[in-house]
């Protein structure tokens, strides 16, 4: 089975299902991850339970035998790749690939990781962050980062793709194990997850985790009415700012059908600008419910807190309601089926409700 799905909200309503009727099937058994943070004045609150992330127990591989497989890649210069058929030494480069190898369960196979984000701890559970970092970018030499991979001994490594990704490094790589390159972009996260899963030998439970991803949007959508909200998100690192568009935490509230204050509204991970008719609005930054999105650097708490304190964001609707939620970046800002489900489960939680007093 192959699900292809749009970006936003074609999750709830566009989807297409190659080869399989109305009702998914055989669902991926995991647990619910809250994203972890909360703010209001002051106090920060962690609730989420990372070390429930990730599935209780591996996903079976979906082929027989010990021999490989060709899968896709989008590196420039092997369209498609041999990887083993069950890979058991998996070294996961990329915030996408380790998400999925957690929403798998196979977090036990990930032997090194590299591009999670500063705060993964907040929804991955500690060993799957504490793995070797092989901190590879576009700008690792190539001689570096195969003796890296070498130390680790994998037998199967997942790349993620960068804008300016330099060939030499995915040419050493390969000598060390197969290597699988996978588009990195948020907005086509669902198909990485895909590519993702498919390396991993489990392309069906990885259309199963999409799947279930679109079943939590419509219970979130139908649990919230979330069309009949506007809701503003925000980035808070030296200021306050409109969150891009093309981020997860966006792509979610498209999902569920979330109303958007005018100069915030999104279609398919892109900004729709206001009808020159339109008149303005209050504050861009303003909504029924404000979510904040903090995290990502030194200090970034206490520069929240400057920004929460400025007249510009005390004057808010919002915060003067009490309708501000802190969520965190490494979640809002992710990438794959684990982090969606945080943000669809934070959504959920907190569109009609109150923060608690600070």
């Amino acid at each position: 089975m192959r699900v292809t799905v749009g970006v936003v909200g074609p999750l709830v309503a566009g989807l297409v299902l190659a080869g399989c009727g109305p009702s998914p099937v055989d669902m991926v058994e995991h647990p619910v991850t809250t994203t972890p943070s909360r703010m209001a004045g002051e106090e920060l609150q962690r609730s989420a339970e990372p070390e429930e992330s990730c599935a209780p127990v591996p996903v079976p591989a979906e082929f027989a035998g010990n021999g490989v497989r060709r899968v896709e890649s989008v590196d420039p210069a092997d369209a498609t790749v041999e990887v083993p058929r069950s890979p058991e030494r998996i070294l996961a480069l990329g915030a996408g690939a380790v998400d999925v190898a957690c929403g798998l369960g196979l977090q036990d196979l990930v032997v090194g990781t590299s591009g999670l984000p500063r705060d993964a701890d907040v929804y991955l559970p500690s060993p799957l962050v504490g793995l070797p970092d092989l901190a590879i970018t576009g700008d690792s030499g190539a001689e570096e980062a195969a003796a890296a991979a070498r130390e680790l001994d994998p037998d199967l490594i997942v790349l993620a793709d960068s804008p300016d990704p330099d060939p030499s490094v995915v040419r050493a790589l390969a000598e060390v194990a197969p290597t699988v390159v996978y588009d990195a972009r948020a907005l086509n996260w669902t198909e990485s997850t895909e590519a993702i899963a498919d390396a991993y030998g489990r392309p069906r439970a990885g259309g199963d985790l999409l799947l279930d991803v679109i079943d939590r949007a419509r219970f979130t959508a139908d649990a919230t009415t979330p069309s009949d909200t506007w809701v503003s998100l925000v980035s808070v690192s030296d200021g306050v700012a409109v969150q891009w568009p093309d981020t997860l935490g966006s792509l979610m509230l498209e999902a569920v059908g979330a109303g958007r204050p005018p100069a915030q509204r999104t279609r398919d991970g892109q900004r729709i600008e206001p009808a020159p008719e339109s008149p303005p609005v209050g504050d861009e930054l303003d909504g029924d419910v404000i979510f904040a999105v903090v995290g990502g650097g030194d200090g970034s708490e206490q520069s929240a807190r400057e920004a929460f304190a400025t007249e510009r964001w005390t004057d808010l609707a919002a915060v003067g309601a009490r309708r501000m939620f802190v969520v965190d970046r490494a979640v809002w800002e992710g990438s794959g089926p684990v982090a969606a489900r945080a943000v669809l489960d934070d959504i959920r939680s907190s569109i009609n409700g109150i923060a608690p007093d600070g």
